[in-house]
């Protein structure tokens, strides 16, 4: 068709998701600008080095992303990445206690860390994305699809703030008023590109959604837990095999009931620990030696191993992060604008699904567009609507927000299980009867190789399975129909016990009728 030309795709944001996002609209014929207001990570040492990042564990359905965009990239992260086959409680006492995650079919999750994915994600892109780095969102015009961009360094830029995927995000609702416009207009005039679809993969404080936002009625929600988390850190031990102190196949939680420590393992033998404490206990621990009387009371077993002085200065000078959850419908704006990863579904991290949600939503799109048959090319001028881009991002929004809303739910529930449910005979009890009645009433994916136009099979989970199963290890199933599987194997593990507890208590009372029979007879 004569005056095509290639779609223009900008992705706000080189994370893991926006890395993805970019790699795959590029393979289905877009053309791709990515930004991201952080330095180029590529041929840097990757060492972890942001001390408001919890380490990533990456599953079957992050893996499946990745496979869905490029097979040698899900093999190169399982090579890198190290598998934990479950979690490896630590009481009090010292005693420890391995709960396999699948102990039927032996499946794991994977520790990486976030700059090592992060940075082999960009490396993957080819030299056809064109990457700004050093280069922050400055404002959008989404009537004509123009974008407007700054550098890092600028000193005269709108304020912002740096969030939990190391973004940065106006705190602003776009350009101030006075002076500091016109200072900034001509460095933002610089820095600008039209596009067809801008694509905000800029994390939990999004500005792409704060410009989507103003265009449209979106409904958006928030809402903080009441726990900080403070990163801390295991050294390797090079007196041990492999410089591990402790099981490296293992994500460790030391569970305190109202609080807990995790730790997850690096390449290096050293572990990132993550100490998960409400605020208000958090306000109390104001002296060095308050907080040496709370991590010798509640992790002996850990100040024994990383060393007391070295566990309290981590605690004393690495910073306090916020967990938040974050919800928006829609996700999509005409077929201007669209929101993926925690841009639209920030979440807490205890399911360790933040990720492989995010890295999901570049599969369900591919997969929307493929549907849609959205074509790599228009003949459209810029700032136009595209009815068929538009159809296809409502689309995608639609059908994933129920899965949105599962996780975040799911991921929140989670909490409670690893800090204290896993402590409870209840908890043992039900995952002994989840592997019983898997083995009896087996559930089995639907494909093991997913359509490219039919993400989730798997619309209804047939036999017994666990919930944990179904949200880790099971791509096939969307994370809606995992939570309605769950609630209702709950209900069938609740009629079950009224009915055992009917059957027991008709059991005594024909026991009693007949002892008090004969005693009558005797009298």
């Amino acid at each position: 068709m004569t005056g095509t030309r290639p779609r223009k795709a900008l992705v706000i944001g080189a994370g893991p998701v926006g890395a993805l996002t970019a790699l795959s609209l590029h393979r289905r014929g877009w053309e791709v600008e990515l930004w991201e207001s952080r330095d180029d990570p590529r041929g840097v040492d990757a060492a972890p080095s942001n001390l408001r990042s919890i380490n990533l564990a990456i599953s079957s359905r992050g893996l499946e992303a990745l496979r869905s965009v490029d097979p040698s990239l899900a093999e190169q992260f399982q090579n890198e990445a190290i598998p934990m086959k479950g979690r490896m409680i630590h009481h009090v006492d010292g005693k420890q206690e391995s709960q396999i995650y699948d102990p039927i079919n032996e499946q794991c999750i994977n520790s990486i860390g976030r700059p090592l994915l992060n940075q082999r994600l960009v490396e993957s892109l080819p030299e056809e994305i064109k990457i700004r780095f050093n280069t922050k969102l400055s404002r959008v015009d989404l009537n004509h699809k123009y974008a407007y961009g700054s550098s890092a360094d600028d000193k005269n830029v709108v304020p912002g703030e740096e969030h939990d995927d190391g973004e940065i995000a106006s705190t602003g609702a776009g350009l101030s008023s006075g002076s500091k416009k016109g200072k900034n207009k001509e460095k933002e005039d610089s820095k600008s590109t039209s596009f067809d679809l801008i694509v905000g993969c800029d994390g939990s404080w999004s500005k792409v959604r704060t410009s989507m936002m103003r265009m449209e009625r979106i409904d958006f929600s928030q809402s903080f837990i009441p726990h900080a988390y403070i990163e801390l850190h295991m050294p390797a031990d090079p007196t041990k095999p492999g410089g591990y102190a402790i099981d490296k196949n293992h994500l460790h939680i030391w569970p305190r009931h109202s609080f807990m420590l995790i730790g997850l393992p690096n390449k290096d033998g050293s572990f990132t620990l993550t100490l998960f404490l409400p605020f208000s206990s958090l306000a109390a621990l104001t002296t060095r030696e308050a907080a040496s009387r709370f991590f010798l009371e509640n992790f002996p077993s850990a100040v024994q191993i990383v060393g007391e002085k070295m566990l309290l200065d981590d605690f004393e000078n690495n910073p306090r992060g916020n967990l938040v959850t974050i919800n928006v419908t829609p996700s999509a704006w005409s077929s201007h604008a669209l929101l993926l990863g925690d841009a639209s579904h920030s979440m807490v991290p205890f399911y360790g699904q933040g990720l492989n949600c995010g890295l999901e939503d570049v599969r369900v799109l591919n997969s929307v567009l493929e549907k849609h048959k959205v074509p790599s090319t228009t003949s459209l001028e810029v700032g136009e609507t595209d009815p068929q881009l538009e159809l296809a991002l409502k689309a995608y929004s639609i059908e994933r927000q129920a899965d949105l809303k599962a996780i975040c739910e799911l991921a929140l529930q989670n909490y409670t299980e690893m800090r204290s449910h896993v402590l409870s005979p209840l908890h043992h009890f039900r995952r002994f009867l989840d592997s019983f009645l898997t083995r009896v009433l087996p559930s089995k994916p639907s494909s093991l190789h997913l359509s490219l136009t039919d993400p989730f099979p798997t619309k209804r989970v047939r036999g017994w399975t666990s919930l944990y199963e179904m949200v880790t290890f099971r791509p096939d199933v969307p994370y809606s129909e995992a939570l309605r599987k769950e609630n209702h194997q709950k209900e069938i593990m609740v009629w079950t016990g009224y009915i055992s507890g009917l059957v027991a208590l008709g059991g005594v009372g024909s026991v009693g009728f007949k002892l008090a029979r004969k005693w009558a007879e005797r009298r």
